[in-house]
């Protein structure tokens, strides 16, 4: 007989089918969890559950009603509603009704994305809040006692969420990915749905990042040049033509075969000058993207793309904007003060930055996705950047490397984490904004490179990304949130 050190007061994870979606919200709840208990945690597929299994354990179910045929019994029998939006959730804390003694922990997902989402929400939020905030670590002498996780009955709850953006996610160049997996997961336990990768040249990896980025909910849009970077005549037909023509062999040959979900490309907006050599460039760029558009739907047939349009060099000619067809997707940067500037503090002329985001917010009428670029976080040291010489190999750094370099961006963090907290209340009134105005029909990432947002979500980004979920709160409870995270640094 087995020595039983802690009791019989202990939980059970309950998953679907333990594979992709469902398999990686498992080992997300199962691996928190297990740094809260002192024995070895159980885990099992709905399939195989007992009655045996259901009177003994406190149950943590996670998944979708379709997914969990244990979440599935408890909605029949009406002791549970499942979220109908995908990546809305439902935590529910109630009394096992196999035996009173425990409890049962439903974490339910409108989708298998939607159940990840929960298991951030439960470990990161419910669980912190239903005690003292403080677990004994499982090393604890505690065998005989009460005093860990599940032992005593915990908060009833009902929670429901869902998000008020519907893109939400992350700019970043491809080559300050350290780990791409561990990236990736952290912006899922952000809930974080899209991100947009800039390249030189396509990552020997690129496919396995797709994939997985997929297997979290999460779109890949694969940036690239189409006459970003170099010197050009923008008033000849013939180089612009050009421009595009390479554009579209360089996406059929190399993007389109990894199974991403649209391109991104920049132009020639990135100055303060209105004009070059003369050219009004508002009035040029809108013909160029226009003929992009034509030219890529011609061969790539109802392909998403993105413009990322700078706004300093166009503002003052948005009735030449306007002319962009609405069905090319704009990704609206450098719109005046922060939240799009590099620096928090950046706020002297906010109020004509929030009256400028209303005005494009809909320029193009109502059947246009509204897309932004915000900024305030991490960028490239650009005096020492280069471009990359060839293929490259994507976030496979060893864990020394990237620490190191983490441990090289701890001041420039906690500098960035004081102004979030004392200014980002702007930001919040900037996404109010296009939610409002868009009804959430809009697409926001932030500009996260060289932070090493895999090894530690520093709180300015996690702040970010509490507003892209719901802006509608009180901004001191959107940083508490934030600060709340086991991957979040201050």
């Amino acid at each position: 007989m087995f020595a039983n050190v802690y009791g019989d007061k202990r939980a059970l994870i309950v998953c679907g089918k333990y594979e992709g979606t469902d398999k990686l919200a498992a080992d997300y709840l199962y691996g928190e969890l297990s740094a809260e208990l002192p024995y070895v945690l159980t885990i099992c597929e709905a399939e195989k559950l007992t009655d045996d299994m259901l009177k003994y354990y406190s149950i943590v179910a996670v998944g979708t009603k379709e997914s969990n045929s244990f979440i599935a019994d408890l909605c029949k029998k009406g002791l549970l509603e499942a979220p109908t939006h995908k990546e809305g959730y439902r935590i529910k804390v109630m009394d096992n009704p196999f035996n009173s003694e425990r409890q049962i922990f439903a974490l339910v997902g409108g989708s298998e994305v939607g159940a990840y989402y929960a298991v951030s929400h439960f470990v990161n939020k419910y669980l912190p809040e239903c005690g003292d905030g403080d677990f004994d670590s499982p090393e604890a002498d505690i065998s005989g006692s009460d005093n860990f996780l599940f032992a005593k009955k915990i908060t009833e709850t009902d929670i429901y969420e869902q998000p008020q953006i519907a893109e939400r996610g992350i700019w970043t160049w491809g080559h300050v990915i350290y780990n791409y997996k561990a990236f990736l997961n952290n912006m899922a336990r952000l809930r974080m749905n899209i991100i947009t990768v800039w390249n030189d040249f396509v990552p020997i990896n690129a496919k396995e990042f797709v994939d997985y980025a997929h297997s979290l909910g999460i779109k890949v849009i694969w940036g690239f040049s189409m006459g970003w970077g170099y010197t050009y005549d923008i008033s000849s037909d013939a180089v612009l033509d050009k421009i595009i023509d390479d554009a579209v062999e360089n996406y059929r040959n190399n993007y389109l075969p990894l199974g991403g979900d649209g391109a991104y490309f920049q132009t020639f907006t990135e100055t303060k000058e209105t004009t070059i050599n003369g050219v009004n460039i508002a009035e040029r760029v809108s013909v160029f993207v226009n003929k992009i558009n034509v030219k890529f739907r011609e061969n790539f047939g109802d392909i998403r793309i993105q413009f990322g349009l700078h706004a300093t060099s166009v503002r003052n000619s948005l009735n030449k904007i306007a002319e962009i067809s609405p069905d090319m997707e704009i990704a609206w940067e450098d719109c005046g003060s922060f939240p799009y500037s590099y620096n928090p503090d950046d706020v002297k002329d906010f109020a004509e930055t929030l009256a400028f985001t209303e005005k494009i917010v809909g320029l193009r009428g109502e059947n246009e996705i509204f897309s932004a670029v915000l900024k305030a976080q991490s960028t490239l040291s650009w005096p020492t950047f280069e471009h990359q010489m060839n293929t490259f190999n994507m976030g496979v750094f060893p864990e020394r490397y990237i620490e190191a370099r983490y441990n090289k961006k701890k001041k420039f963090w906690r500098q960035k984490n004081a102004r979030w907290i004392k200014n980002g209340e702007k930001a919040r009134k900037i996404i109010d904004v296009i939610r409002d105005k868009t009804d959430g029909r809009a697409s926001l990432e932030f500009l996260i490179e060289a932070g090493v947002f895999e090894h530690k979500i520093s709180l300015a980004s996690a702040i970010s990304a509490q507003l892209m979920w719901n802006s509608n709160r009180d901004y001191n409870q959107i940083i508490y949130e934030a600060g709340l995270m086991s991957e979040v640094e201050f």
